[in-house]
Protein backbone atom coordinates (compact mmCIF):
# COMPACT_ATOMS: atom_id res chain seq x y z
CA UNK A 1 0.00 0.00 0.00
CA UNK A 2 2.95 2.46 1.05
CA UNK A 3 4.27 1.63 -2.58
CA UNK A 4 1.33 2.17 -4.42
CA UNK A 5 0.70 5.78 -1.90
CA UNK A 6 4.34 6.90 -2.70
CA UNK A 7 4.10 6.31 -6.69
CA UNK A 8 0.99 7.97 -6.82
CA UNK A 9 2.11 11.00 -4.99
CA UNK A 10 5.55 10.74 -7.65
CA UNK A 11 2.91 10.82 -10.38
CA UNK A 12 0.96 13.54 -8.88
CA UNK A 13 4.07 16.05 -8.30
CA UNK A 14 5.67 15.07 -11.65
CA UNK A 15 2.23 16.24 -13.59
CA UNK A 16 1.70 19.42 -11.15
CA UNK A 17 5.45 20.20 -12.29
CA UNK A 18 4.63 19.66 -16.14
CA UNK A 19 1.67 21.96 -15.77
CA UNK A 20 3.35 24.70 -14.35
CA UNK A 21 6.52 24.57 -16.72
CA UNK A 22 6.78 27.12 -19.90
CA UNK A 23 8.87 26.59 -22.98
CA UNK A 24 10.86 30.08 -23.34
CA UNK A 25 12.38 31.74 -26.39
CA UNK A 26 15.74 33.49 -26.07
CA UNK A 27 15.28 37.25 -26.69
CA UNK A 28 18.86 38.22 -28.60
CA UNK A 29 18.46 41.64 -28.11
CA UNK A 30 18.96 41.20 -24.42
CA UNK A 31 20.99 37.94 -24.10
CA UNK A 32 25.09 37.79 -24.16
CA UNK A 33 26.99 34.48 -24.55
CA UNK A 34 30.51 35.91 -23.18
CA UNK A 35 34.12 34.52 -22.09
CA UNK A 36 37.43 35.85 -20.53
CA UNK A 37 40.56 34.34 -20.59
CA UNK A 38 43.85 35.17 -19.33
CA UNK A 39 46.84 36.64 -21.78
CA UNK A 40 50.45 36.56 -20.98
CA UNK A 41 49.64 35.90 -17.60
CA UNK A 42 48.93 39.96 -17.54
CA UNK A 43 45.21 40.62 -19.05
CA UNK A 44 42.39 39.15 -20.17
CA UNK A 45 40.16 39.41 -22.96
CA UNK A 46 37.18 39.44 -23.11
CA UNK A 47 34.99 37.94 -26.11
CA UNK A 48 31.52 36.46 -26.77
CA UNK A 49 29.54 34.94 -30.11
CA UNK A 50 26.90 36.41 -31.82
CA UNK A 51 24.83 33.88 -33.34
CA UNK A 52 23.23 31.24 -30.41
CA UNK A 53 20.10 29.44 -30.13
CA UNK A 54 18.40 28.05 -27.52
CA UNK A 55 15.79 25.94 -26.02
CA UNK A 56 14.14 26.37 -22.09
CA UNK A 57 11.77 24.37 -20.24
CA UNK A 58 11.47 26.68 -16.98
CA UNK A 59 8.66 26.53 -14.26
CA UNK A 60 7.85 30.28 -13.22
CA UNK A 61 6.27 28.91 -10.12
CA UNK A 62 8.80 26.94 -8.47
CA UNK A 63 11.80 28.28 -10.06
CA UNK A 64 13.21 25.62 -11.14
CA UNK A 65 15.02 24.47 -15.29
CA UNK A 66 13.54 21.21 -16.38
CA UNK A 67 15.88 21.40 -19.33
CA UNK A 68 18.34 24.26 -21.63
CA UNK A 69 20.02 23.39 -24.39
CA UNK A 70 22.30 25.61 -26.40
CA UNK A 71 24.12 25.92 -29.16
CA UNK A 72 26.77 28.54 -30.79
CA UNK A 73 28.31 29.20 -34.32
CA UNK A 74 32.18 29.43 -33.51
CA UNK A 75 31.83 31.71 -36.70
CA UNK A 76 30.22 34.11 -34.73
CA UNK A 77 33.10 34.72 -32.28
CA UNK A 78 33.67 38.49 -30.93
CA UNK A 79 36.96 39.16 -29.40
CA UNK A 80 36.62 43.29 -30.96
CA UNK A 81 39.98 41.88 -32.96
CA UNK A 82 38.98 40.08 -37.03
CA UNK A 83 42.15 38.37 -37.17
CA UNK A 84 42.14 37.03 -33.94
CA UNK A 85 38.90 35.98 -34.94
CA UNK A 86 39.67 34.26 -37.81
CA UNK A 87 42.62 32.58 -36.24
CA UNK A 88 40.14 31.53 -33.74
CA UNK A 89 38.30 29.29 -36.15
CA UNK A 90 41.16 27.22 -37.39
CA UNK A 91 42.51 23.65 -36.46
CA UNK A 92 44.52 25.23 -33.18
CA UNK A 93 41.62 26.49 -31.60
CA UNK A 94 37.81 25.53 -32.42
CA UNK A 95 38.56 23.53 -35.23
CA UNK A 96 35.30 25.44 -37.17
CA UNK A 97 34.95 23.74 -40.47
CA UNK A 98 35.08 19.86 -38.62
CA UNK A 99 32.95 21.45 -35.48
CA UNK A 100 30.78 24.72 -36.28
CA UNK A 101 29.06 25.05 -33.29
CA UNK A 102 29.77 24.69 -29.39
CA UNK A 103 26.51 22.72 -27.77
CA UNK A 104 25.55 22.45 -24.33
CA UNK A 105 22.75 20.49 -23.14
CA UNK A 106 21.46 20.53 -19.47
CA UNK A 107 21.59 16.96 -17.35
CA UNK A 108 20.09 18.05 -13.75
CA UNK A 109 19.46 21.61 -12.04
CA UNK A 110 20.22 21.69 -8.41
CA UNK A 111 17.67 24.40 -6.88
CA UNK A 112 19.25 26.37 -3.95
CA UNK A 113 16.34 28.83 -3.44
CA UNK A 114 14.14 30.77 -6.00
CA UNK A 115 17.48 32.89 -6.88
CA UNK A 116 20.15 30.70 -7.67
CA UNK A 117 21.31 27.01 -8.19
CA UNK A 118 23.65 24.50 -9.93
CA UNK A 119 23.24 23.60 -13.91
CA UNK A 120 24.68 20.59 -14.65
CA UNK A 121 25.36 19.09 -18.08
CA UNK A 122 27.73 18.62 -21.07
CA UNK A 123 29.77 20.98 -23.07
CA UNK A 124 30.78 20.08 -26.48
CA UNK A 125 33.72 22.17 -27.44
CA UNK A 126 35.75 21.02 -30.82
CA UNK A 127 34.87 17.61 -30.48
CA UNK A 128 35.73 16.93 -27.48
CA UNK A 129 31.85 16.61 -24.66
CA UNK A 130 32.89 17.01 -20.98
CA UNK A 131 30.33 17.47 -18.27
CA UNK A 132 30.49 21.06 -16.55
CA UNK A 133 28.92 22.98 -13.74
CA UNK A 134 27.07 26.41 -13.89
CA UNK A 135 26.19 28.52 -11.36
CA UNK A 136 22.81 29.97 -11.92
CA UNK A 137 21.40 33.22 -11.08
CA UNK A 138 17.89 33.69 -11.28
CA UNK A 139 16.84 37.57 -12.54
CA UNK A 140 13.12 36.78 -11.76
CA UNK A 141 9.88 36.63 -14.02
CA UNK A 142 8.26 39.44 -15.34
CA UNK A 143 5.30 40.58 -17.37
CA UNK A 144 5.89 43.02 -20.31
CA UNK A 145 3.47 44.09 -22.73
CA UNK A 146 1.40 40.96 -22.10
CA UNK A 147 4.47 39.04 -22.30
CA UNK A 148 6.30 36.72 -19.47
CA UNK A 149 10.12 36.98 -19.33
CA UNK A 150 12.58 35.23 -17.54
CA UNK A 151 16.01 36.32 -16.98
CA UNK A 152 18.90 34.56 -15.81
CA UNK A 153 22.85 34.21 -15.66
CA UNK A 154 24.70 30.62 -15.97
CA UNK A 155 28.28 31.61 -14.37
CA UNK A 156 31.27 28.64 -14.99
CA UNK A 157 34.78 28.14 -15.45
CA UNK A 158 36.12 25.59 -17.59
CA UNK A 159 40.02 24.42 -18.08
CA UNK A 160 40.73 24.29 -22.44
CA UNK A 161 43.05 21.61 -21.51
CA UNK A 162 40.08 19.16 -20.16
CA UNK A 163 38.59 19.73 -23.81
CA UNK A 164 42.28 19.37 -25.83
CA UNK A 165 41.76 23.36 -26.68
CA UNK A 166 44.59 25.01 -28.20
CA UNK A 167 47.16 22.63 -26.72
CA UNK A 168 50.13 23.84 -28.18
CA UNK A 169 49.19 27.68 -26.62
CA UNK A 170 51.24 27.30 -23.49
CA UNK A 171 50.05 28.63 -20.40
CA UNK A 172 52.23 31.86 -20.20
CA UNK A 173 50.40 32.83 -23.38
CA UNK A 174 47.11 32.01 -23.31
CA UNK A 175 45.44 31.03 -19.90
CA UNK A 176 44.13 27.71 -18.76
CA UNK A 177 40.86 28.53 -17.31
CA UNK A 178 38.52 30.30 -19.37
CA UNK A 179 35.19 32.09 -17.44
CA UNK A 180 31.93 31.62 -19.02
CA UNK A 181 29.29 34.48 -19.08
CA UNK A 182 26.03 33.90 -20.21
CA UNK A 183 23.43 36.46 -19.81
CA UNK A 184 19.79 35.60 -20.60
CA UNK A 185 16.48 37.14 -20.98
CA UNK A 186 13.43 34.54 -22.43
CA UNK A 187 9.93 34.85 -23.44
CA UNK A 188 7.33 32.64 -22.58
CA UNK A 189 5.94 30.75 -25.96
Amino acid sequence: MKKILFSLTLVASVLLVAANAKVYEIDKTHTNVGFKIKHLMISTVNGNFKEYNGAIDFDPKAFTFNSFEGSVKVASINTENKSRDAHLQENDFFKAKKHPELTFKMKKYQKKNDKSGTMIGDLSIAGVTKEVKFDTEIGGVAQVRGKEKVGFSLIGTIKRSDFDFAPSSKEATLGNEVQIIIDVEADAK
